[in-house]
């Protein structure tokens, strides 16, 4: 037979579980709408800077926009210029918007698999590093004084590496 709980959270967690969809909904509304907004400020920018002689534009940004900087202005601006071409229904942050029109490049996707053609230090950074332990080690505490268990231990997990250089 099962013990009868008298705790019941149900419903605060029902509650809590529609506010968080529901504010995760908002946050995606509100992060589209701040896509769409860049883009509105973006064709601003571009009118403002075609109206301004030629060489003055940084000189008016900072005068007139100092808490926007140069560079955002040029993503607002690319933005404004490229978006026609492309899809930004799912762009739900200025980041995703700014890759899907190419004002920013596609990150690369990292490989585990090492390269033969690069130098592979961060391989043996590791090695270099119990190097440096076990020489300082040996200053400190001869080889000769330490108990059989820890040189059984050390033995044991160097292995291994014998096994490794063996095979080299």
């Amino acid at each position: 037979m099962t013990e009868q709980l008298e705790l019941n959270l149900a419903p605060q967690i029902r509650e809590t579980y529609h506010e968080s969809v529901r504010l995760a909904d908002d946050a995606r509304e509100r992060a589209s709408l701040a896509v769409s907004k860049a883009m509105e400020c973006g064709q601003l920018l571009l009118q403002q800077k075609q109206s301004i002689g030629h060489g003055s534009w940084l000189e008016w940004l900072a005068a007139n926009l100092p808490e926007m900087t140069d560079r955002t202005a040029r993503k607002y601006m690319a933005l404004a210029k490229r978006n026609h071409g492309s899809d930004l229904t799912e762009a739900v942050t200025l980041r995703q918007a700014y890759l899907a029109t190419g004002i920013l490049p596609m990150p690369v996707e990292k490989s585990n698999k090492p390269d033969p053609n690069k130098g592979w230090v961060k391989y043996v950074r590791f090695i270099d590093g119990f190097r440096l332990w076990f020489n300082k080690r040996m200053e400190d505490d001869p080889l000769e004084t330490w108990p059989e268990n820890a040189r059984r231990v050390l033995k044991n997990d160097l292995r291994w590496i014998a096994e490794l250089y063996q095979r080299l």
